[in-house]
C-alpha cells in the first residue's frame, strides 16, 4: 500500500503532462461555459413576463436553471467524453504494454487516470459557478425578465455545486471503467448518450430518478432540495463501488 500513492503521484504527474494542449483540458472551460451562454441567451430571447417576487428569488431561479441544465444534459456527457479522451491516450497508441512494463503497479495508472478526471469534473463545476454570476449580470445589463438584482446567494449556489459534484461521482466510476475496459472510443461514446438518453424518462420517476446514476445530479433540484443528502450520498457511494470493480477488473485485464 505504502507503494502504491508515490507510484499513484506519478501516473498523476504523467497523466498532467499528457493533457497538455488537449481538446479535454480544454472542455472543462467550453462545456460550462456553453451552458451559461445559451442560458443566459434563452432568457435575453424571452418576451419578458412578471418579475419574481424579490431579486434573491430570481437569483436563484436563473441559478437553478443553469444547473439543472448543467446536471442533467451536459454533465453526463461532459464526463463521457472526458473519460473517453482520457483512455483514448493509451489505446489510441496501443501504449498499455509499454506502461504495464514499467515498475509501476497497475493500480497506480488506474488511479492517477481517475484524480485527473475527477479534477476535470469538479474544476468544470467551479468554471460553472464562477460564470453564473457573469451571466446573471449581463442579464442585468441587457435584459432582465426574472428581475435578478442584489448580491448573489453564494451559500445557495456553492452548496449545489458541491452536491452535484458528489452526485456524479457514480457516473465518473462507471465511465472511467466503461473507458478503459473497451479499446473503442465508439463504445465509450454510445454508452454515455444512451445511458443519457434514457434518463430523460428516468428522471422524470420518483421511484427510480433519485436512484439511477445518470440522474442523481439532476435530483438536486427535486422538489425544495429535499433529496440533495441522499443523492449525494447514493452517488458516492456508487462512486465507490464502480471505482473498486473498475480497479480489480483493470488489474486482472490483458490490453492488446
Amino acid at each position: 500500500m505504502s507503494a502504491i500513492i508515490p507510484a499513484s503521484l506519478r501516473a498523476l504527474s504523467a497523466e498532467s503532462l499528457k493533457l497538455k494542449g488537449t481538446l479535454a483540458l480544454r472542455l472543462c472551460f467550453i462545456a460550462p461555459g456553453l451552458v451559461v451562454a445559451l442560458s443566459v441567451l434563452q432568457l435575453l430571447l424571452s418576451k419578458g413576463g412578471q418579475p419574481l417576487a424579490t431579486p434573491l428569488l430570481a437569483w436563484e431561479r436563473f441559478i437553478q436553471g443553469v444547473m439543472l441544465l448543467w446536471a442533467f444534459l451536459m454533465l453526463p456527457l461532459y464526463v463521457t467524453l472526458q473519460s473517453a479522451l482520457l483512455a483514448g491516450l493509451e489505446h489510441g497508441e496501443r501504449q498499455w504494454k509499454h506502461l504495464f512494463a514499467l515498475p509501476v503497479p497497475r493500480s497506480a495508472h488506474y488511479l492517477g487516470k481517475l484524480i485527473i478526471l475527477i479534477g476535470m469534473v469538479a474544476l468544470a463545476t467551479l468554471v460553472l459557478a464562477a460564470l453564473i454570476p457573469l451571466g446573471g449580470w449581463l442579464l442585468v445589463q441587457l435584459h432582465n425578465p426574472l428581475g435578478i438584482g442584489g448580491p448573489v446567494p453564494w451559500a445557495f449556489l456553492g452548496l449545489r455545486a458541491a452536491v452535484i459534484l458528489a452526485a456524479s461521482a457514480c457516473i465518473i466510476g462507471l465511465h472511467l471503467w466503461i473507458a478503459l475496459r473497451w479499446t473503442s472510443f465508439t463504445v465509450a461514446v454510445a454508452t454515455g448518450m444512451t445511458a443519457t438518453v434514457a434518463g430523460f424518462l428516468i428522471g422524470q420517476s420518483a421511484r427510480f430518478g433519485p436512484w439511477y446514476p445518470w440522474t442523481l445530479p439532476m435530483q438536486v433540484f427535486a422538489g425544495q432540495g429535499e433529496l440533495m443528502g441522499q443523492v449525494a450520498v447514493t452517488g458516492l457511494l456508487g462512486g465507490v463501488a464502480a471505482v473498486a470493480l473498475g480497479l480489480w477488473d483493470f488489474v486482472r485485464r490483458e490490453y492488446p
